[in-house]
């Protein structure tokens, strides 16, 4: 039997949020769509042709976000 959400730990809860955004980062850059995200402190922009554009420093993570490692699907 799979766990609900509100048993997950946080590192499941961080793993499987990770894994739905670069799924959902997947298909979007298949259809033709540029995906945002951040790494290393910078908010960076993926375009299906496999450009990246920096689109400049992180101003501030959402709460809870501190410490987590960025991702990069593609």
């Amino acid at each position: 039997m799979a766990k609900r959400v509100v048993d997950l730990s946080a590192e499941e809860l961080d793993n499987a949020a990770g894994e739905a955004w670069a799924a959902a980062a997947r298909e979007a850059l298949a259809r033709g769509l540029p995906v945002t995200g951040s790494r290393d402190g910078r908010r960076l922009r993926y375009h299906p042709d496999g450009r990246v554009e920096d689109l400049g420093p992180v101003e501030s993570e959402p709460a809870g976000h501190a410490g987590r490692k960025s991702r990069k699907s593609a």
